[in-house]
């Protein structure tokens, strides 16, 4: 049999064994929840950082979004400005030429009227010099004037005849003198008549006075809204996304007349009369070739771009001429062009006109080799008189130089 002692010290000596494991078990939950609590709360950490993060990113997307909205605005704006002023300019040049024709109708009008005058005075002093003898006799023979060859005839048969001229110089002198009255008077009229047109002169050549001093505020607007353009970095950027706009605009409308030409040919077969080949086109415009095709520095902002097509530096006003015969598909404002004609040659060539003052042309109309489409100028996004020349390959476009003829 065991020692009693030995039986009752092993309760108490297991039972602190237990209560070790059980304190072991409470420090171990008790870590774990600490080491949770601790990962949970570097990962809430996190999911804030996280979350600021997007939101900060969210934010950034809206400025950018935002600036992406006000560039391209400022793009439109920018062009807006340039056509309004185009289009402005193109009004006062209009409404100039057509009060130039009205004085050079005036100016003929006044010659005309001149020369009645001329004529009339003439005619006037002649008839005055006679009424002035025959008054100057009548005066000098007195009353027995008109007696006297009378009362002198020997027979009744020359009384008659004496009569008779006596009666017809009477009428003679009373026709000179009616028609010298008439003279006068139309005279004054012709006279007053040349006053009003005078007078109207001078109003139509103050308000020609009036179009070119416009012509010129807006000229120089155009030059102040490019001028801004180059003066920094970022207007610099601004110009070359609103060259870009312009050059999206002209693509889509070219492509969108290639397939109307593409569906017109496939109902309707055209002819052209005139030989399109290498060398055999006219020039475009009078004038020095100042942009080549392809890369190159642009001349009024000063930065590259790469052109499609050639750049005349012509005198305002010059005629700008088909290349060859054809038909005129587009003939209106383009922006960022200015006034524009496209030419279909009905061979999937198309040749393009940029920077007119003037067109001559119409949608729809035919046109021959040479014939006159319009004439040059500075209107779209440019500053000086200059004739922009493309020409196509269907929308593709090719090196006019090859095609145009030796000069």
């Amino acid at each position: 049999m065991g020692n009693p002692q030995s039986a009752i010290r092993n309760p108490h000596s297991t039972l602190t064994a237990e209560n070790r494991r059980l304190v072991l078990m409470l420090c171990l939950a008790v870590s774990l929840v600490v080491v949770q609590s601790s990962w949970g709360a570097s990962l809430q950490e996190k999911i804030e950082k996280e979350k600021r993060t997007l939101q900060e990113l969210k934010q950034e997307i809206r400025k950018t979004r935002k600036q992406r909205d006000q560039s391209r605005k400022k793009q439109t704006q920018v062009l807006q400005s340039i056509e309004r002023l185009d289009r402005r300019l193109h009004k006062e040049q209009r409404e100039a030429t057509s009060i130039n024709r009205e004085i050079e109708k005036i100016d003929r009008e006044l010659d005309e009227i001149d020369a009645q005058l001329t004529r009339l005075r003439s005619d006037m002093r002649d008839k005055r010099a006679v009424i002035g003898t025959r008054l100057k006799r009548l005066y000098m023979e007195g009353r027995a004037g008109w007696v006297s060859p009378l009362v002198a005839a020997t027979t009744y048969a020359q009384f008659q005849r004496r009569l008779l001229y006596l009666s017809s110089l009477a009428t003679w002198e009373r026709n000179l003198f009616e028609e010298y009255r008439r003279q006068v008077a139309h005279s004054e009229r012709l006279q007053a008549k040349q006053a009003n047109i005078r007078e109207s002169l001078v109003t139509r050549k103050s308000r020609v006075d009036k179009k070119m001093n416009a012509i010129r505020d807006v000229k120089s607007q155009k030059r102040v809204v490019l001028s801004s353009l180059k003066k920094t970095t970022r207007s610099q950027e601004l110009m070359l996304r609103s060259l870009d706009q312009a050059e999206s605009r002209k693509e889509s409308l070219l492509k969108k007349l290639e397939q109307r030409s593409q569906i017109a040919a496939g109902t309707i077969k055209k002819h052209t009369t005139d030989v399109f080949r290498r060398g055999a086109l006219l020039w475009p415009a009078d004038g020095d070739l100042v942009g080549v095709f392809g890369r190159q520095k642009h001349p009024t902002f000063g930065t590259y771009v790469r052109k499609k097509g050639i750049e005349i530096a012509s005198r305002e006003g010059s005629d700008i001429r088909a290349v060859s015969g054809g038909h005129v598909v587009y003939a209106d404002w383009l922006r960022g062009y200015g006034l524009v004609v496209i030419m279909d040659h009905d061979n999937n060539y198309f040749t393009f006109y940029a920077h007119a003052s003037k067109l001559l042309v119409k949608e729809g109309d035919t046109v021959a080799k040479g014939a006159v489409l319009g004439e040059t100028g500075s209107s779209g996004l440019t500053n000086r008189s200059i004739l922009y020349f493309e020409l196509r390959k269907g929308t593709k476009p090719v090196n006019p130089l090859r095609w145009l003829a030796k000069r």
